[in-house]
């Protein structure tokens, strides 16, 4: 497998992805709405099957209703005419044997009245009692309103009319037809007593077979007879009917679907007889309609939204995988393509084929070492450098790749064309995702250049060290003879002035007192140089210095009140800092020996002394009220020499200030002058604190 040009093949795209999340969706989508549509499809196809129920049920019914009333209407009109034929003056006459037989085809025609108009009953087939009277003025009325021969009263309790409380319990529907004479005035009427549980009856049947709700209604609204008898739900409920309230006004048959005051939603069919002011009704709800629909759709559904999780599922996952394997891929040829480029030499070796093979080497292998990348695969890595087999780096190659952990190491490796090279390699163990080690990855860069240049630089160093021991030591071989000379010169200029003492008036005093100055000055110089020449012979790091005690020796050494006048020193935090005790003793010392010999002629010196915390560590502060430094002059005060005063006038050597500095930055702290070379000066510098800052 030649990873060095990673023959990864595209097999996808962005396009492919969306393709598949749009088929996966579509698919998806496509069962879901198919499935809706088929159940709404259903659901239709239950509410027009239920429809047509009702329409039929509503047609047959119709059509034996107008067949009973047309029954009651006949017999009525048989019995109006016997009753014009005996006459409708008389107190009473005698219909009971032809009512008795007409009476006997209509079973659910109860009972027949022949009422005078003006109350009286002339004839009761229920009742032959004479001497009754009943109200017949609306019954009248209604006639005189009414074109039609027969008219349907309102039901009343009572299972015969005019009959009080016999019978309690049942219903009673009056019918009505009008005795007329020969010149049209209404004579009486014949009333006949309508058995509504006939109706019930046969509606009930339809009820039980089909579930439908059958209703026998006036054109008013009112109910006559319903399924349910005395306790149907719709009893009484014609006026809030959207039958009654809006369909019946738009057509005398239909169906429709609407709520009625029970809140549900029914199926209704409905027709109008054609000769009576009568309506038949047949409701069905549409839960019954619905039933089959309804189990349809839980049998259904929970499969449909299944499959169509799952098919939404799989394509997640397939465009999670593509979109998860696109990135690998871009990674993968990203990762070559820095491979290739970069400087650095790079191979992977693999774990447990043999003798862990080179898989891979990038183009920087093949230049830094000269083998192309085809004659190395397959082969281990130590070709590089079996010339020397015994190079310390190799045991912690070996010692790493036991233990599996990273290593690092600089080795002399051969190049293809036999030159030698340094290169300093980087070997990091590759686990698979269950923790066992698969490959090994090396990296290689040439570091030839850094590796002489190092070892030049290395031989510089040694030789500035060498320079630098030799100059040292005749620094301080020459500070030593120098200071011999000047010493006999101090010494000698002393015997000539006891000798010439005894000479007056020779003016050769004063020059011998110069020379003794001199000489005197020279052996300070010398000692200040052999000092500043010193301080980098010192040990820097470790140690405590107290400041307390650096202070009271310099104040002990220098402050002497007989000689210099009053002395005020003012002391504020002196803590223990991290560095010899050499280094701060010396550093007081100078500064202290400089506010006395600097000091201000008209005012008693006044020192302030103190300590804070700094981020550097600690900020010390000496001030004095001497005659100050000119702020044109801050720097030049640290400079070996320099001077600003003549040695006449203030004396010193002008190292001290520079020994400071040196001190200073050899501890890692920094020095410098706050002055307005007036009213005094303040050396302020830091120096680090002790390991945990203990004061």
């Amino acid at each position: 497998m030649d990873l060095g040009s990673v023959p990864v093949n595209p097999v996808f795209s962005r396009r492919l992805i969306s393709a598949v999340v749009v088929f996966g969706v579509g698919m998806a989508l496509a069962v879901a709405v198919s499935t809706t549509l088929g159940l709404l499809a259903g659901r239709q196809e239950a509410i027009s099957g239920a429809e047509a129920v009702a329409r039929n049920l509503s047609r047959s019914l119709t059509e034996s209703v107008e067949r009973s009333i047309n029954s009651i209407d006949v017999t009525l009109a048989s019995v109006a005419e016997l009753a014009l034929e005996q006459g409708m003056k008389a107190k009473g006459f005698d219909l009971r044997a032809p009512v008795a037989q007409r009476l006997t085809f209509i079973p659910y025609l109860r009972q027949i009245l022949v009422v005078r108009a003006d109350g009286a009953v002339l004839f009761d087939s229920a009742d032959q009692s004479d001497g009754r009277s009943l109200d017949l003025g609306g019954l009248l009325a209604e006639h005189e309103r009414l074109p039609r021969p027969l008219v349907i009263g309102l039901p009343v309790d009572g299972r015969f009319i005019g009959a009080g409380t016999r019978g309690g319990g049942h219903r009673t529907i009056p019918v009505s037809r009008a005795i007329r004479g020969a010149e049209g005035r209404i004579l009486g009427l014949v009333i006949g007593a309508v058995n509504p549980d006939y109706f019930v009856a046969s509606f009930q049947g339809i009820e039980a077979e089909s579930g439908a709700h059958t209703h026998l209604w006036r054109f008013d609204g009112l109910l006559l007879a319903g399924a349910g008898g005395s306790d149907d739900f719709h009893q009484d409920r014609g006026s809030d009917n959207p039958l009654f309230t809006r369909y019946l006004k738009e057509a005398e048959m239909g169906t429709f679907l609407g709520t009625w005051g029970d809140g549900e939603t029914w199926i209704t069919s409905y027709r109008t007889t054609l000769s009576w002011p009568l309506v038949v009704s047949v409701s069905i709800s549409q839960n019954t309609a619905l039933e089959g629909w309804t189990r349809s759709v839980e049998t259904i559904a929970w499969p449909v939204a299944a499959v169509t999780l799952i098919v939404l599922g799989l394509t997640a996952a397939m465009a999670g995988m593509l979109r998860k394997r696109g990135r690998d891929e871009a990674r993968l040829r990203l990762s070559d393509m820095v491979l290739s480029n970069v400087s650095n030499g790079v191979t992977i070796a693999e774990v447990g084929r043999g003798d862990l093979p080179l898989i891979y080497a990038n183009p920087a292998f093949e230049h830094i070492t000269g083998y192309l990348a085809k004659n190395v695969l397959g082969r281990n890595a130590r070709f590089l450098h079996e010339f020397d087999p015994g190079q310390p780096g190799l045991d912690d190659i070996r010692a790493a790749l036991a233990e599996g952990v990273p290593v690092s190491v600089v080795l002399r490796n051969q190049r293809a064309d036999g030159t030698l090279f340094w290169n300093q390699l980087s070997l990091s163990p590759m686990r698979g995702t269950d923790g066992k080690l698969t490959h090994w990855v090396g990296v290689q860069r040439d570091i030839t250049e850094q590796e002489e240049a190092r070892a030049s630089l290395a031989k510089a160093y040694d030789d500035v060290a060498h320079y630098s021991e030799d100059l040292e030591r005749f620094s301080f071989v020459l500070a030593h003879h120098l200071q011999e000379p000047a010493r006999q010169m101090r010494l000698q200029a002393q015997v000539l002035l006891q000798r010439i003492e005894d000479m007056p008036d020779t003016g050769a005093e004063q020059p011998a007192h110069l020379i003794i100055e001199a000489a005197k000055r020279l052996v300070d110089i010398l000692r200040d140089v052999q000092a500043y020449l010193a301080i980098e012979r010192q040990p820097v790091a470790g140690g405590t210095a107290s400041s307390e005690s650096a202070l009271a020796a310099a104040l002990n050494r220098f402050i002497d009140s007989e000689r210099i006048g009053p002395v005020t020193v003012e002391r504020g935090l002196l803590p223990r800092a991290g560095v010899p005790q050499k280094y701060l003793d010396d550093l007081f010392e100078i500064l202290i020996e400089n506010a006395v010999r600097f000091r201000h002629a008209e005012r008693p010196l006044h020192l302030r002394i103190g300590a804070e915390s700094h981020p550097d560590g600690w900020l010390f502060k000496v001030e004095d009220n001497g005659i100050g430094i000119d702020p044109g002059y801050h720097e030049r005060v640290f400079v070996a020499l320099e001077r600003l005063h003549t040695g006449t006038t203030y004396g010193g050597t002008g190292i001290g200030l520079a020994i400071a500095r040196k001190i200073t930055e050899t501890l890692g702290g920094r020095i410098w002058v706050q002055s307005d070379g007036t009213s005094g000066t303040a050396i302020l510098f830091t120096l680090p604190m002790t390991p945990g800052g203990v004061v």
